[in-house]
């Protein structure tokens, strides 16, 4: 039964293609990286980025392209979007980990799972929330802000606000990853976009 569902679900998502455009943007930074710089760890800022490189042109497969489709019932659709997120997160946590393989080190492995899961989930509230077209503004608003200022440590209001540039034993970052996570999969779950108003439904918008 999943063997059938499984390929029909991703080709309707476009998720071939999009992954290999993440798997492409990510692995131009861990090359650019491994040819021009004289030691194999990534910058923090420039680690996080890519993070959220990797992840933003999956965010269109969040969505199919019938709204009416993806709210009816006939489908377990909450199993299949938290799986769904939940392997796009881990597809850019993995293609980052494999990076150490062409010489570029995008940090601990913790570290790079906690910046991809809470990603991941911001992304899922955003797109319940807003909707695709939408959902990428906060996550690379968020990440280019922490990539920036670049501030690791400190208290812990501003590990939470600065979390994915904190090191791995940072307790607050891995809380506002998880929490993130947490509420992004949840939301997500249960809406995957926005209530569409009256007047646009009928006009097709």
């Amino acid at each position: 039964m999943i063997t059938r569902w499984l390929p029909l679900y991703l080709r309707s998502r476009r998720v071939p293609l999009t992954a290999t455009i993440s798997l492409a943007a990510v692995a131009l930074v861990a090359v650019l990286w491994s040819a021009g710089a004289d030691r194999p760890e990534v910058d923090p800022s420039l680690a996080a980025l890519t993070v959220v490189l990797g992840l933003a042109p999956l965010i269109t497969t969040l969505a199919g392209d019938d709204d009416a489709l993806e709210k009816t019932a006939a489908l377990p659709w909450p199993p299949r979007r938290v799986l769904h997120l939940i392997g796009a997160g881990a597809f850019v946590a993995v293609m980052l980990l494999s990076a150490r393989a062409a010489g570029a080190d995008f940090g601990p492995a913790w570290q790079i799972i906690r910046n991809s899961a809470g990603l991941a989930g911001l992304i899922g509230l955003g797109v319940a929330l807003v909707g695709t077209r939408l959902a990428w503004t906060v996550p690379i608003v968020w990440t280019a802000l922490q990539a920036m200022l670049a501030a690791p440590g400190g208290p812990g209001w501003r590990q939470c606000l600065f979390w994915l540039i904190q090191p791995v034993s940072s307790v607050p970052a891995a809380v506002t990853a998880a929490a993130l996570l947490v509420a992004g999969l949840l939301t997500y779950a249960v809406r995957v976009s926005p209530p569409t108003p009256p007047t646009e439904a009928e006009s097709g918008g």
